[in-house]
């Protein structure tokens, strides 16, 4: 039975970590290692509840590359893993760093349109050159990886120009989600969760589950809100997530005396339950991975309001979803009210919505193409 080991920033509750221990509590023809470098281990006991070996370094430094690499060596030599697995970028460089002393085929993930020009662009001249030296420092060292896997037909594209890297070097497979946890939420779940949370019956909840950040634009919803509410009193957004944004969003709430209609709920462990509660599902990011919150509201059967970025279009279409133009505020009121007014109207959404998720995002088959992946290297780099 072949040995992964993975390579993680931290075990935080992001959609790279979520979805890679998934993959691994499903993987039952492999044997699942995860090794996290920094402090920030939220999903650790998840995986070891379900078997999964976890050794958490914890290092309290920011970078420090080289060191935590020469931390990793007897780790290595230890677990003697088949193919050695990074996610993300300080992972990534950690793990390269490794290559001049094991000959095992390294995979490297590509989960973020790190390198986008709306990114650039949002940033000081200083941030700029930060950013640039990191993405020069990514390109240099992503020629040590044997192979890459992409969560999206766009990041892959995206991440081969910007890195300079072999279209032939990456796979695209996407992120997978077990469809029952998002159809066998109870009633009494849904009532509860709408009683600790203050919702009334006649309330019309709209949901958001992201990190609390600029790209996800969250302060263009919460800029909806503030003229969706103007007529229809009884709207309540909920935000599933947390980030370093949070004061901005909170200062927007604040300013505008949106608290009777906003939630900020942090990072929660039920959002299968939230799904199932809320009317309808907004997602108006500015530049993604492949989102795997909206391949969750599509597992739920939701009506979906989406951006038109290429991400979300990887997974919806306007046969499953309300799709307005990135950052066009009228627009996205324009669909919310519609969706308030007419709600009906939008059911055969989510129902093709969940029938394109199940074909295309399913764990199972996820998890196969994993395998079929990860044996085609081992094949390769036996002699």
């Amino acid at each position: 039975m072949k040995k992964i080991l993975y390579i993680l920033d931290t075990f935080e509750t992001g959609g790279a970590e979520k979805s890679l221990l998934d993959i691994a509590m499903h993987n039952h023809e492999v044997v699942s290692v995860f090794v996290t470098l920094y402090q920030g281990n939220q999903l650790a006991e998840t995986a070891q509840k379900a078997g999964i070996k976890v050794i958490a370094l914890n290092r309290k430094e920011k970078y420090a590359f080289g060191k935590i690499a020469q931390l990793l060596l007897p780790i290595v030599r230890e677990e003697q893993p088949d193919i050695i697995h990074a996610t993300l970028f300080r992972a990534d460089i950690v793990a390269r760093k490794l290559k001049k002393y094991f000959s095992i085929p390294l995979v490297s993930s590509l989960v973020n349109n790190s390198y986008v020009a709306e990114r650039y662009q949002k940033l000081s001249f200083i941030g700029k050159l930060k950013l640039n030296y990191i993405q020069q420092l990514d390109a240099k060292t992503a020629k040590k990886v044997d192979f890459f896997v992409s969560n999206s037909q766009t990041i892959k594209d995206s991440n081969a120009k910007a890195l300079r890297l072999d279209l032939d070097k990456i796979k695209v497979i996407y992120r997978g989600r077990e469809l029952s946890k998002f159809t066998s939420i109870t009633s009494q779940q849904i009532e509860e969760t709408k009683n600790i949370l203050g919702i009334s019956s006649t309330t019309f909840v709209l949901l958001n589950v992201s990190r609390l950040l600029d790209r996800k634009g969250q302060l263009d919803l919460l800029k909806a809100i503030n003229e969706v509410r103007k007529t229809n009193l009884s709207l309540k957004l909920l935000i599933a997530g947390e980030g370093f944004y949070r004061s901005v969003l909170e200062q927007y709430i604040q300013e505008n005396d949106l608290s009777a209609h906003v939630t900020l709920l942090g990072n929660r462990e039920d959002v299968p339950v939230l799904l199932q509660l809320a009317d309808a599902f907004v997602f108006p990011s500015h530049y993604e991975g492949l989102p795997g919150a909206l391949i969750e509201a599509m597992m739920a059967k939701k009506t979906i309001i989406c951006s038109d970025i290429p991400e979300n279009k990887e997974c919806v279409s306007d046969k499953e979803a309300l799709i307005f133009q990135k950052g066009n505020v009228a627009q996205l009121v324009q669909m919310i009210e519609s969706v308030i007014h007419h709600p009906n109207a939008y059911n055969d959404l989510g129902e093709n919505a969940k029938k394109v998720a199940i074909e295309k995002f399913s764990i199972e088959k996820v998890v196969a193409q994993y395998n079929s992946f990860y044996s085609s290297i081992v094949n390769t780099s036996q002699p």
